[in-house]
């Protein structure tokens, strides 16, 4: 019987998906990361055929890509995993469509496994505009700053390594975001319905401290 726990995190841009990943990663459950968002990244000059464009061209305009095209990412980065069957996986970013969760569904049953826990971080839209808009990164030491929650001590000056250049991802702007939004809106939050009806589905409040997301996270995922 494989013995890995799969599980998947759902919520919106900004929600803190990918710090409770990392917390997870280094936790007693020593999870790997199937991250859609780092995948996308590594692949930015890759031509999707169907629209013609590259992902990074695509993303960047804050839309997304096609489900055939996000499962195949999937299904590679998995294959990459040595004994992944009996690995605890979480998927993040993954799926945002009804088609890539039934897809995840058909490729799970297929390989004998299955998802255990669908965990969904709530939050309030004015909170993750400022999260992604705000966010920066230290060129050198890639330190998170936030312009409106975490601000360097000493204005323009990275307090891990002092460097004073910091960068921002190209869709982290509000045009870009409310188009991600949209998107998730539309396509990605009718997947709260389709794994609550499977009884998969646990929420989450995520607009509170990271250690207490992560202990409601953890105590899920303990029962």
């Amino acid at each position: 019987m494989n013995s890995g726990k799969w599980i998947v995190l759902l919520g919106a841009p900004g929600c803190g998906k990918g710090t409770q990943s990392e917390l997870l990663v280094n936790s007693d459950f020593s999870f790997k990361v199937i991250c859609v968002g780092d995948i996308l990244r590594e692949n930015l000059q890759t031509v999707v055929p169907q629209l013609g464009k590259t992902v990074g061209e695509i993303i960047g305009n804050g839309t997304l890509l096609p489900d055939a095209v996000i499962v195949d990412f999937v299904k590679n980065a998995m294959a990459k995993i040595d004994d992944f069957l009996n690995t605890n996986l979480i998927f993040d970013g993954f799926p945002r469509t009804l088609g890539q969760a039934e897809a995840l569904l058909t490729m799970t049953k297929a390989l004998g496994h299955k998802i255990s826990h669908v965990i969904n971080f709530e939050i309030d839209d004015d909170v993750l505009v400022k999260r992604i808009t705000g966010r920066s990164k230290c060129k050198d030491c890639g330190k998170i700053y936030n312009d409106y929650f975490s601000k360097p001590k000493i204005s323009g000056v990275c307090d891990i390594c002092g460097c004073k250049e910091f960068v921002r991802r190209s869709d982290d702007n509000e045009t870009a975001l409310n188009k991600r939004l949209s998107e998730y809106y539309s396509k990605t939050q009718p997947l709260i319905e389709f794994y609550k009806n499977l009884n998969l589905l646990y929420s989450v409040k995520a607009d509170t401290d990271t250690s207490i997301v992560y202990k409601n996270v953890t105590e899920i995922l303990s029962r």
